[in-house]
């Protein structure tokens, strides 16, 4: 392994110090205003570099934050928090559960990866040693195990030919009876070159969440980190490999799977999918997220009109053809500038797309932004630009936007570098459309 999870977990922490300095504040105002903000949510046992927000999901009435820094009773165990709508009142959105697995460890990193489906929740732990180190695990959790909203552990997933580096966990995701992992450091036979595996409820037996297949990459090719973002919706799957080179250097690919293509049960490659330009160290792939005919892939190192403003692209299952899943847009943000990151993180829920710029200025230096596009907005079939959102009390190095999601009326965004009371203590925020 040339990059461990941890390793990776570091050199994420770190780019924002290799950034600061360099930025203007100069920025227009946000004169649109569809989500309006609702909560500021945060723990009532922060603490110095729990880096709340590293990830975030949204289901239904829950909202579901993860901490991989957070000690818990060692060093960097991490955790994640449950919070509800209906707690404290209407759109009190507080905390009613802290997710620990069974067997934490210093150094799992516990929550660096989370989602939630119906009553299930999946998350990752990329730092899990295993029998060796940092090979990785993924903790699913049941609403009603152990009691009505307790929130119980039911499973830890692992990989079936897991190995020392793999960093299996580092990105998950769950939709019905099916769980996706990336372990982005599995070597195959190389290294680095990255694999997902699939999980399925019943698979060996009632509510077992047994493997059922191990996705590669057609191609594969070394550090190409196949698995670094997975997403997944019904009868499909997408995986994505930023550091694949293609023709270049780093310019990243994603890849979509389809259950029963190929056989029934099989999850056969349905289309490779890249940008209409790439360039080097663009990183398309980083992020990404699927639902109905639509597939959404960030590029956060995207150079267009100048070094690191980052884009979005947007594919549609039937655009060029039956399922040719050609490309509908190129997202980039009104007021991009150099570092912004536009990308970093995104979340797709019907024709709405919300996309995290991490390092944005925001009225500040690395305060972050998120981004709102619909379709339809500026004219038909036009994917336009709705609003930018920020933190209320944004300040310096907060990076808003790390993490991000949307579902229905509601947007939870991360801001990992938030301080608290103290240093990177880390934060999320919940808006709402009016």
């Amino acid at each position: 392994m040339t990059m461990s999870g941890v390793a990776r977990i570091v050199l994420v922490l770190l780019v924002g110090l290799l950034l600061a300095g360099c930025q203007a504040d100069d920025e227009e105002e946000i004169v649109e205003s569809v989500y309006r903000s609702l909560v500021k949510l945060t723990t009532g046992d922060s603490a110095d570099s729990d880096n709340f927000g590293f990830a975030v999901s949204l289901d239904g009435d829950d909202a579901l934050v993860g901490a991989p820094g957070a000690d818990g009773t060692g060093a960097d165990r991490g955790e994640a928090y449950f919070f509800l709508k209906s707690q404290g009142g209407l759109d009190g959105w507080g905390q009613v559960k802290t997710l620990v697995p069974g067997d934490a460890a210093n150094g799992d990193y516990f929550g660096i990866a989370v989602d939630i489906s119906g009553d299930y929740a999946v998350v990752g732990a990329v730092g899990e040693n295993g029998s060796g180190s940092d090979q990785g695990a993924a903790y699913v959790f049941s609403r009603d195990q152990g009691g009505a909203g307790a929130w119980g552990q039911v499973k830890k997933l692992v990989a079936s030919d897991r190995a020392d580096g793999d960093g299996f966990g580092y990105a998950v995701a769950i939709d019905g009876d099916t769980i996706v992992v990336g372990s982005d450091g599995e070597d195959g036979a190389g290294t680095n070159r990255g694999a997902a595996y699939v999980f399925a409820r019943d698979q060996g037996g009632a509510d077992n969440w047994g493997q059922v297949v191990k996705l590669v990459s057609p191609d594969p090719a070394d550090s190409d980190q196949f698995g670094y973002a997975v997403s997944v919706q019904g009868g499909r799957i997408l995986v994505g490999a930023p550091f694949e080179d293609g023709d270049g250097s780093a310019r990243g690919a994603a890849y979509l799977f389809d259950r029963d293509l190929g056989g029934p049960g099989a999850w056969g490659l349905a289309k490779k999918l890249l940008p209409g330009d790439p360039t080097d160290d663009s990183w398309f792939g980083s992020s990404l997220g699927i639902d109905g005919p639509l597939a959404i892939v960030g590029e956060p190192w995207n150079d267009g009109g100048g070094a690191n403003r980052g884009a979005v692209h947007v594919f549609g299952r039937d655009q060029g053809g039956a399922d040719a899943w050609g490309p509908v847009a190129m997202l980039t943000a009104s007021d991009a500038m150099d570092d912004d990151f536009f990308g970093y993180s995104l979340s797709v829920n019907g024709t709405n797309v919300v996309i995290g710029a991490s390092h944005a200025r925001g009225g500040g230096t690395e305060r972050g932004q998120a981004y709102v596009f619909a379709r339809d907005e500026g004219g038909a079939d036009n994917w336009g630009e709705v609003q930018r959102l920020r933190a209320g009390d944004g300040a310096n190095s907060d990076w808003f936007g790390f993490s991000s999601a949307i579902l229905g009326s509601y947007i939870i965004i991360g801001a990992v570098g938030e301080d608290g009371s103290g240093t990177d203590q880390g934060a999320a925020y919940l808006f709402k459309k009016i």
